[in-house]
């Protein structure tokens, strides 16, 4: 497998952070959904044991409520036929027939239970209660006769009441004692007992029932709570891995890449699929500008019409050499303007263009050749020494350049060169040394040209 088509195979693996963050909110929004509903779960098993407690608190207080005001109703009757004061005898119809707490505890049981064992204990013992009222009746008018009232001042309840003809009979001390008999007697204690038994019966059932639904209210909220603290973990470690993916595929490659871009250096493709497509771009884009820059750059140090150096390449040049271990070479063509008025500018410049392919194959790949302007050209030689050898070296160079140019098969008119040269010293300006190389050139015009003459 070539290196291009594994390459394009591990791009294509890249994790993509839009299908990532797609998955993960997806994720967040499933365990977030679910812990809404964990969490409305939880408040309504939470509500339910509240409710199963108040209601037990209300529901108890109301089976009690019953057989407090049949207990009230036998204290106020027993009074009634013990002492004759008609106060307790009001007491009782007050408790029987306005504050009515029997009535009302039964109705309060049947609302929310009507159908259950507590509902029906409690009606039994309502029945019994009732029994004891008539008998109560019975008690309360032989009280009212033993005493002389008058009975068209009492309640319809006990005018209402026949006497057995045998009580009838009775006198009102034996009436008195025959009414105290019937409230005390092992009937009226037995009926006492039902109402209490059928009751305690209920508020029994009541508790086990309220016992049931909050153990069971229980378990479904410790589940619940179980679950809110799964979603949670799970909700923790999906936020976790968001910010380590996140961290390792984004943050952390774009925090490399920062520095990279200060430095102006292409980017490392690597990371989430949408981070690799940015640097790819990026580089295309750096590589672009590379190029465009080292267009410009080449075009504004080198001349168009030979290639070589220009003048701004050659002041550039200037800082890289050392001007102690340096020569300059200034060159000039030998009456190139009667070449251009006899030729014209084309052969011209085709004559400069050959001159510079002539001086680049004649000097080193570190040595700087330039064309200033016009026929004028330079060569800034690198670590060369004033000697006698290096003279003659460069001497050569002019001979060979000169029988060249003079032999021509390029369709150029034969030409010759002169050359100034002038060795750097310690402490020497390149303005001094392009100097002394134009007062060497000028000895060579002045001497018959085709020639190479050094400063000093």
């Amino acid at each position: 497998m070539s290196k291009t088509v594994e390459k394009k195979q591990k791009e294509k693996r890249g994790v993509s952070v839009r299908i990532l963050n797609y998955v993960m909110c997806v994720v967040t929004l499933v365990v977030v959904v679910l812990m809404l509903f964990a969490t409305g779960a939880t408040s309504k098993r939470y509500s339910d044991v509240r409710n199963h407690t108040l209601n037990y608190i209300k529901w108890q207080s109301a089976a009690e409520q019953l057989k407090e005001g049949s207990d009230y109703l036998t204290e106020e009757v027993r009074a009634f036929t013990v002492t004759g004061d008609r106060t307790h005898l009001d007491n009782y119809f007050e408790e029987a027939m306005i504050t009515r707490r029997r009535d009302n505890a039964l109705q309060t049981i049947k609302e929310n239970l009507e159908g259950t064992d507590t509902h029906r204990w409690l009606e039994e013992a309502m029945r019994y209660s009732m029994l004891l009222m008539e008998r109560e009746y019975y008690a309360m008018r032989l009280t009212i006769e033993s005493h002389g009232y008058d009975i068209s001042e009492f309640p319809e309840q006990v005018r209402n009441v026949e006497l057995d003809p045998k009580d009838a009979a009775l006198s009102k001390e034996e009436m008195a004692e025959r009414a105290n008999e019937i409230v005390f007697d092992t009937i009226y204690h037995g009926y006492k007992e039902k109402i209490s038994g059928e009751t305690q019966r209920s508020i029994s059932a009541l508790a086990d029932s309220t016992r049931y639904n909050i153990a069971s209210s229980l378990d479904g909220l410790s589940n619940l709570l179980v679950v809110q603290h799964i979603l949670m973990i799970g909700l923790a470690v999906v936020t976790i891995t968001i910010i380590v993916l996140t961290s390792i595929h984004i943050i952390s490659p774009l925090v490399r890449a920062i520095p990279r871009i200060k430095e102006e250096k292409p980017l490392p493709v690597r990371g989430a699929y949408e981070y690799k497509y940015l640097a790819k771009t990026y580089n295309k884009m750096f590589e672009a500008n590379a190029l465009k820059k080292e267009i410009l750059t080449y075009e504004a140090t080198h001349d168009v019409l030979t290639g070589i150096l220009n003048r701004n390449g050659f002041e550039k040049a200037e800082k890289y050499i050392n001007i102690e271990r340096s020569a300059l070479l200034l060159i000039d063509i030998d009456d190139f303007k009667h070449i251009n008025d006899t030729y014209g500018h084309v052969v011209g410049d085709k004559v400069l263009i050959e001159l510079a392919e002539e001086l680049k194959m004649a000097f080193r790949s570190n040595d700087y050749v330039c064309r200033l302007g016009g026929d004028e050209f330079v060569v800034l030689m690198n670590d060369v020494d004033d000697s006698p050898e290096r003279r003659s070296a460069i001497a050569a160079k002019a001979k060979t350049i000169n029988k060249s140019l003079a032999e021509s098969s390029n369709g150029t008119p034969p030409i010759t060169i002169s050359i100034g040269v002038a060795f750097g010293k310690k402490n020497m300006e390149i303005t001094d040394l392009k100097s002394n190389a134009d007062i060497a050139l000028y000895s060579v015009k002045n001497n018959g040209k085709k020639s190479c003459a050094f400063y000093g």
